[in-house]
């Protein structure tokens, strides 16, 4: 974060949403989409040099001539732009994979709105950003650094923050089932206690049920309280 004169911290203007670990990985796929973005660049200069260097030989082409230059020339270039154009596709679907796959290690759904991927405001916030991160020489010299200390992949979750989750949900389970067994046991002592309760009224119902239907309902009522 840079700082200003007075010695405190300026806070980034380029806001994209996410969070300053999230913005690190952002940054990594930005720094590897500029390098093969070069190196697609260099593939077009290539076949512009080769073209310059095997054919301008002479001063004077006819019409047919410079038709077939340029059309070997396209077709150069368009297998170069096709070619990058896919694996810049596939790459963006091995990130994606990631994502979804650390995601489900937790038991997530993941869902991606592809219409925002045409959303000119996002993308120019992206633009910001990314000129912003990379292209001021402080940056772009923290940055290098930065990725040359890391893996070429994304770190997967904190695994000691999902250790200290899991430990937390053991002990939380551990007091449910704890209060399902006091509740069980409180539930055995009331049943046996009705038994016993219903065991007594049918031995005194025995004794009494020979003299006086008045005196078998006194009988109840009194073991019922």
């Amino acid at each position: 974060i840079p700082i200003n004169a007075q010695g405190t911290r300026i806070m980034a203007t380029a806001d994209i949403g996410v969070n300053s670990h999230h913005q690190r990985c952002v940054l990594e796929f930005l720094h590897f989409a500029r390098f093969k973005r070069g190196e697609c660049l260099k593939a077009v200069e290539g076949a512009f040099s080769d073209l310059a260097d095997s054919r301008l030989v002479e001063d004077t082409f006819t019409c047919e001539e410079v038709r077939e230059m340029l059309g070997g020339l396209r077709e150069v270039v368009r297998a170069d732009v096709e070619t990058e154009l896919i694996s810049s596709a596939r790459t963006n679907v091995l990130l994606l994979r990631q994502l979804l796959q650390q995601a489900e290690k937790w038991h997530l759904k993941l869902h991606a709105d592809v219409s925002e991927l045409e959303n000119r405001e996002l993308i120019e916030k992206i633009a910001k950003f990314e000129k912003k991160e990379l292209d001021s020489p402080l940056q772009v010299c923290a940055s290098t650094d930065s990725v040359r200390q890391k893996h070429s992949h994304l770190e997967p979750i904190n695994a000691l923050g999902g250790e200290k989750l899991l430990q937390l949900v053991r002990v939380l389970v551990c007091e449910l089932l704890w209060q399902l067994w006091c509740v069980q046991q409180e539930i055995d002592r009331v049943s046996q206690e009705n038994r016993t309760l219903k065991g007594r009224l049918h031995t005194l119902e025995a004794k009494v049920s020979p003299f006086s239907p008045y005196l078998l309902v006194c009988v109840r009522a009194c073991v019922c309280v």
